[in-house]
């Protein structure tokens, strides 16, 4: 509507007179305007018109208090519409959020909406229709049947109020499932994949899961054995807050009380999930919800996307595959692993066999749910058609439920038990057992982890875990005795150390004090003793090996109270893995010349003051790892040669063992080496007989003990405490091997620049140096010197990782000299300078003020993927708006380029108290010179995490910008931890979570 206004006189009308005029109340009005004559305004309609307007304006004549109510009324209506209009549109808004929320509560939990909601949103529909009828004869010539109308309009503007206020609903949406009636829910899941809050393996306990929920919680029962003091303590601290507590796969039935779970207190909730009905009936759940298996359609669209969508089927194959889909049940986990089982298979013929099988697999045994999950998984599980992969999948579930199982562990356990065949090489071996695990997680039956030291793992899925350990019981009697992670307190009883057994997995427990000395296991087939992570054993006796005789692997790792080994060990001649991994109070390990198949000896970290005797004879030995055996401090003299077949020697952290350099580089089968150097001249020695180019793996240090990981899996150098300027007599120019992949220097001293510290540095800056520490490192300013001349194959073109840590004296990473031709700016001619750098890590270095200048960015750091700012106190900018300062004459003036970062995932800044700006950086990256979004805007950032206050008091130079990056940010969790972190470590996590 259009609306106006006459001030002065117009056709008579006094001109007191003040009014509106509705052009909308003229119909079919086809020409309207005002125009000026002579100080009077003018109404100009069409000549049809005239005859109906003069009429109005004659009645207007008559009566100016008619004219002035007859006005009032249309300008009351008007506002009186304006607020039902807005009224109506915040019901509306209420009413979508409403159902947005019923909408994803049915889509995630398939939970109903109360009766309540349903009626509310019945009446806001109804409401809808007659605030559109209002409108609509609002928008008629006869609507305005004055005070009846605006009572209806008034009605309805109340009744919108008082319905969202009703929408509030401060009880809650959905019909609640954890109501006073119902404390308990049942999940009934069948072979579905998932994470929870906490799983409850198989033969669980009450002591287990009271240490579960109070790790949890951060609740320390460790001084506590009293399960009902232990159970009062978990009571009393979650009684103190609202909780929903998830007990995943639970087997046995556990009353609530007796664990310390206070339901019902301050509306404490237990769920549980779990694949036995008698544990539904048991734990007097108030609700229980099944989880469906997938519809036919739903497991074909599953079955589909395992196979892969590259993978092209011809329909006649299609049908067959449909029929396989079909036979798995609609059960998840069924049906992903035998999808990438088939994932290999092209031939219809094969399709149609493997269909037959399985059908033949279905149709034998299906007892219940779970003997059908079984036998679709076993399908999976005989596919593999060879007996190692057979074997070494169910040697996975000798480790506890949910572990994380570190890879190189299980490959050196694979090698001793003679599961991966003689080669000739270790390296070849490594292989082996890596393809092993591929080819298992390729097909479903582990998956790939990362534990908190940052090591690869795999995982074994509970229900395959059970499938993998029904196996071993197929002919009737046990094969495998699995207590791990059992939190038993004593070894087993005689009865259940069975003739027949094989392997034995005790590992992961609190057993405690001294075995019996009666205890003499009968066991003359067993093959595998895992009793490692119970470190509260102190004594083993004599007897309990004796009658073991088939004995390969015995893991006795993490027994940190354990001082004495029994000397029936002694007399286990076929043992091939001995290992003694960190039992630090170890201080005597008997005689091992009997032990002629040993080929794994590890005695890394334990309390060892000797080399054990009869190491000379073992002619089959393949490792020997003493690292961080401090205690150590000598090899004798003669040993190395007579043991010239090792392929794994580890002597790094030994600090006190000064070995002969003869008798090192005579072992020329040696494929991995950990050692230390006791001073800097006896490295060069070493580096200088290029024993090194025959390994695979090598860590070489020198100066002192070094912290980092204890794997041994990359070419590394470390160097600690030397003044490395070549100023002090008694300090050499150091000599570096060219093909090292890890570079880490500890409180040395150094020249300005890298480039000046060795030529052999110089050398392996273009053979593959990846990764480089400097911590506590005096003297050096820059890392690098290079020109715009230089090239990429000249300058450390394959660094991928760069950490800093408190250098002093550095004022930028990198001094660029930019050479100009006639004054203006040259270009570098070829990029890749740094062109692999992914991540860099700053930390402690105070006099650094920026990180980068515009031209190494622009043609150098295109693959940056972490950035990390931590403690920088002259810190002002991450890009500095201006170039380096070692230019030729005319750079000075050249035109800033444009920059990007277009890989970056992840940015962390933390206590930086002078930074000023990151604006640059983010507007030359992200956003174009007006503000908007760049079309090619990179989608790759995932994180940036920083301290809140800091984030708050950022000036943006637009608000897109924040905008932009807002999602982004977030505060770690725990800065403190975070800080004293190893770096590596860190980093390669904070590396994982953005991939």
């Amino acid at each position: 509507m259009a609306t106006l206004l006459a001030d002065t006189v117009m056709m008579g009308i006094p001109t007191s007179a003040r009014f509106f005029l509705k052009v909308a109340c003229i119909p079919k009005v086809s020409l309207c305007q005002f125009s000026k004559n002579k100080g009077i305004w003018r109404l100009c309609l069409g000549m049809e018109y005239v005859g109906i307007m003069c009429t109005g304006i004659n009645a207007l004549k008559n009566s100016s208090t008619s004219i002035s109510e007859w006005f009032s009324y249309h300008e009351m209506l008007d506002e009186k519409m304006q607020t039902l209009k807005r009224k109506m549109e915040a019901l509306i808004s209420h009413e979508m959020d409403v159902n947005e929320e019923l909408r994803k509560a049915a889509f995630m939990f398939g939970k109903k909406p109360k009766r309540a909601v349903e009626n509310w949103l019945k009446d806001v529909r109804c409401k809808t229709t007659d605030v559109q009828d209002i409108e609509r004869k609002a928008g008629k010539k006869r609507c305005i049947w004055r005070s009846r109308f605006l009572r209806l309009v008034d009605k309805n503007i109340q009744e919108i109020i008082e319905l969202i206020e009703q929408g509030r609903f401060s009880d809650g949406l959905l019909l609640d499932i954890y109501d006073q009636s119902g404390d308990a829910l049942q999940i009934d899941a069948y072979g579905r994949k998932g994470d929870t809050l906490l799983t409850t393996p198989l033969e669980s306990s009450i002591h287990k899961l009271q240490n579960d929920i109070a790790n949890y919680i951060k609740l320390d029962l460790s001084n506590d054995d009293n399960q009902s003091k232990r159970a009062a303590k978990l009571f009393k601290a979650l009684g103190r807050k609202k909780f929903i507590l998830i007990l995943d796969d639970m087997w046995t039935i556990f009353p609530p009380e007796e664990i310390g779970i206070p339901i019902g207190v301050n509306d404490g909730k237990l769920i549980i999930t779990t694949r036995s009905l008698e544990v539904c009936r048991g734990m007097k759940c108030q609700e229980r919800i099944k989880v469906m298996p997938l519809s036919e359609e739903e497991a074909w669209e599953l079955f589909v996307k395992k196979l892969g969508s590259e993978k092209v089927l011809d329909p006649e194959v299609e049908e067959i595959a449909k029929s396989i889909a079909k036979e798995c049940a609609g059960l998840p986990l069924a049906i992903i692993t035998i999808a990438r089982t088939m994932i290999v298979v092209d031939d219809i013929h094969d399709w149609r066999s493997a269909l037959y099988e399985l059908q033949e697999y279905v149709k034998g045994g299906l007892i219940d749910m779970e003997g059908q999950v079984f036998n679709l998984l076993k399908f999976s599980y005989d596919r593999l058609k060879d007996v190692i992969l057979q074997q070494c999948l169910i040697y996975c579930a000798l480790f506890p439920e949910d572990y994380k199982i570190p890879r190189v562990d299980l490959i050196v356990d694979w090698i001793a038990e003679g599961l991966i065949d003689e080669r000739r090489t270790r390296k070849a071996k490594y292989d082996r057992g890596h393809a092993i695990l591929n080819k298992l997680e390729n097909v479903c039956l582990l998956e790939n982890a990362v534990d908190d030291e940052g090591k690869m793992c795999v995982k074994m899925h509970d229900v395959i875990r059970d499938m993998a350990l029904n196996i071993t019981r197929e002919n009737g009697f046990a094969l495998f005795m699995v207590k791990a992670g059992m939190q038993l307190f004593e070894f087993p009883n005689d009865r259940e150390w069975s003739e027949n057994l094989e392997r034995v997995s005790l590992m992961n427990n609190l057993i405690e004090g001294q075995v019996s000395s009666s205890m003499s296991p009968k066991c003359p087939k067993l093959r595998t003793l895992l009793l490692q992570y119970n470190e509260h054993i102190t004594k083993i006796p004599n007897s309990f090996f004796e009658r073991m005789q088939s004995l390969r692997v015995l893991d006795l790792s993490y027994l940190e109270n354990l001082k004495h080994l029994p000397k029936s060990i002694s007399n286990l001649k076929t043992l091939r893995g001995l290992l003694l991994n960190h039992c630090i109070d170890l201080t005597y390990v008997p005689s091992l010349t009997e032990l002629s198949e040993l080929m794994e000896l590890d005695l890394q970290g334990s309390g060892v003051t000797t080399v054990p005797e009869g190491l000379e004879g073992l002619i089959n030995l393949k490792r020997l790892d003493l690292c961080d055996a401090s205690g150590i401090k000598t090899i004798p003299n003669g040993l190395l040669p007579s043991i010239s077949h090792l392929q794994c020697l580890r002597l790094d952290n030994c600090l006190q063992v000064d070995i002969q350099m003869e008798e090192l580089i005579c072992l020329r089968q040696l494929e991995m080496l950990g050692i230390h150097f006791s001073n800097l001249q006896k490295f060069n020695s070493y580096v200088n007989t290029h024993h090194w180019q025959m390994l695979t793996h090598y860590r070489l240090q020198t100066g002192g003990q070094y912290t980092g990981d204890s794997l041994l899996c990359c070419r590394q150098v470390y160097i600690k405490g030397y003044n490395l300027c070549g100023r002090e007599e008694q300090d050499n120019d150091i000599v570096l091997p060219t093909n090292m992949q890890v570079l880490e220097m500890i409180n040395c001293y150094l020249p300005t620049s890298l480039s000046n510290l060795s030529h052999s540095l110089m050398k392996n800056a273009s053979r593959g140096l990846e990764k480089c520490k400097l911590d506590e490192c005096k003297g050096i300013q820059h890392l690098w010197s290079f020109t715009t001349t230089t090239t990429s194959s000249s300058v450390l073109q394959n660094l991928q990782t760069l950490v800093l840590v408190d250098l002093p004296n550095l004022t930028r990473l990198f001094k660029y000299k930019r050479v100009g031709i006639g004054g203006g700016p040259t270009p570098p001619t070829q990029s890749g300078i740094f062109s692999t750098l992914k991540l860099l890590n700053v930390r402690h270095c105070h006099n650094l003020k920026y990180l980068f200048a515009p031209c190494l960015v622009q043609h150098h750091l295109q693959n940056l993927q972490l950035i990390r700012v931590f403690h920088c106190s002259g810190m002002e900018c991450i890009v500095t708006d201006k170039e380096e300062e070692e230019e030729e004459e005319g750079i000075a003036n050249a035109e800033i380029p444009m920059i990007t970062f277009p890989k970056l995932k992840y940015l962390e800044l933390l206590c930086l108290p002078n930074l000023k700006s990151i604006c640059f950086l983010f507007s030359t990256i992200y956003m174009n010179g007006d503000g908007q979004k760049s079309k090619t805007h990179p989608t790759l950032l995932h994180k940036i995490t920083g301290e809140q206050e800091w984030w708050d008091l950022l000036e943006w130079d637009t608000t897109q910008a924040r905008s932009l990056f807002n999602p982004l940010f977030s505060v770690p969790q725990d800065v403190y931890t975070m800080m004293k972190d190893d770096i590596w470590q860190t980093d390669l996590r904070c590396y994982e979570e953005v991939k």
